[in-house]
Formats: C-alpha cells, structure tokens, sequence
C-alpha cells in the first residue's frame, strides 16, 4: 500500500538496531528519504541494505547541544524535515532500592529530555514544510507499572504526558504528536533482559520466553516490523485525524484501558 511518504523527510533516533532500524527501513520503504541518528556513526549498508540511500547522523539525544546540531544537519542535507520518530533509549529494570538517582536521570535525560529537545530544534523546520509528524516510541512499563521497573515505568509515564501535552500545542500547525507502545518485542534489547517474574522461577531461557510468549493474546512475541508498520501508518496522511493517541501495538497484551 502507498501511505503516500514519498519525498518526505523523516528522522529516526536510535535507529541502527531493533525497533529503530525496522522504522528507518518501512519508512525508506514507502520512498521516504531516511535519516538515522544514534551515538556512533553507523554503516547503514552494514546495518541493512535497504538503507543504503539513508544517512547517519551521530548524536547523543541526552545533549541539546548535539540534539540542536542533529537537526540542522538533517535540514541542511535533506532540505527540510517532516517526520521525527523518537526511539532512542533502553529499558531500565530493577526496584527501586536498586536504582540509584543517578541512572534515573540519565534515563530521564534520553527519553524524556531527549524528546523534548527534539521537539524544540524540529518543530520550526516542520512548521516551514506545513506540518508533520512527531512519534515517539513508549514501553508498556508507562501503562502498567511494575516494581521490578519502576524507573521504567515512572520515565515512560513522562512520556506519555508529553506526548499528549505536546499534541495539543502542535495540532493547530498540522503537526501530529502521537505515541506508539510496544510490549514484548523480539530485539537485542530485549535478548539482553531478564523475563518479568519468570526469572525468579528457576526455567530455562527456552521456558522462559516459551511462558512469555503465552501471555500476549496472539500467543507470539511481537517483531520489530509490527511497530514499524504502525509509526508508517501514523506518518501518513491515513492517520491525519489522529493527534495525542498512544497506539497499542502488543498482540492484546497490556491490560490497560487508556
């Protein structure tokens, strides 16, 4: 289907891995011109082929300075910006005697600071276009809450609030702020963690993620490719009566109504 994003400009941060590479490759799909920031300069035909007429960009998003400089550097590649897909970040597990305020911080920086000051530097770019897209990515910690993430779950929350908060300043400009929440996708990232509860069961890893799987509806891990497929959608001008919504893409598995 043409969701009708060619020659549109969009921007993913965090996007050489996992969640962010599936959105940087559906949106280059649709003929969108892609450019990819994450930490360290990357190899985008490394990474994927697809990509190869993507740009990389290096910045950290939890430094304004380089956040600033990120988007002029898009502008002044690409001629101007219409998308921005908020993705940098990682999940933080642990209680909360485990976390110290430090490490909050520094993922409060990422994810919430970061969105905003991607916000501050896109919007006037977005404005000279007409209007746009702002996505940022949330983990299902920011709806259901849990102990064993509760930095997680505090920091996504903030995240939630921008968005909607955001939305309704942006709107009146064509600028569509909205969310999409993932739960339970096959990525590095979540390779890396240990299973909510499971862990303390004493099962294999197979076991493990086997029980996992099981609690979503559909009875399947997610894959990167579902989220892609939902912030395409919400980029194009089908999701153009869609502003301030949290789009749930988790096969049925967040228990939540809002």
């Amino acid at each position: 289907m043409d969701l009708g994003l060619s020659g549109k400009v969009a921007l993913v941060t965090g996007g050489t891995s996992g969640i962010g590479l599936a959105i940087a490759k559906r949106l280059a799909g649709e003929k969108a011109a892609v450019a990819v920031a994450s930490r360290k300069p990357a190899d985008l035909r490394a990474a994927d082929p697809d990509l190869a007429d993507a740009k990389s960009f290096a910045a950290d998003v939890s430094d304004p300075a380089q956040v600033a400089r990120l988007i002029d550097q898009v502008v002044a590649a690409f001629g101007g910006l219409d998308i921005v897909v908020s993705n940098a970040g990682t999940h933080v597990p642990g209680r909360y005697d485990e976390v110290d305020a430090e490490t909050l911080l520094r993922h409060f920086t990422t994810k919430v600071s970061g969105a905003w000051e991607l916000a501050r530097a896109a919007v006037p770019a977005m404005k000279k276009r007409g209007g746009g897209r702002f996505i940022v990515i949330i983990g299902q910690a920011g709806k259901v809450p849990q102990a064993n993430a509760i930095a997680s779950s505090v920091i996504n929350a903030a995240q939630h609030a921008f968005v909607k908060s955001l939305s309704d300043e942006l709107a009146p400009h064509r600028i569509l702020v909205n969310a999409v929440c993932p739960t339970r996708v096959k990525t590095p990232l979540t390779q890396a963690l240990p299973l909510y509860n499971e862990v303390y069961l004493g099962r294999s890893l197979e076991q493990q993620e086997s029980k996992w799987g099981a609690q979503v509806p559909l009875g399947r891990w997610g894959e990167p490719d579902d989220i892609a497929n939902a912030v395409a959608f919400l980029a194009s001008d089908r999701a153009g009566f869609i502003v301030g919504a949290n789009i749930d893409v988790d096969g049925g598995h967040q228990r939540s109504i809002f």
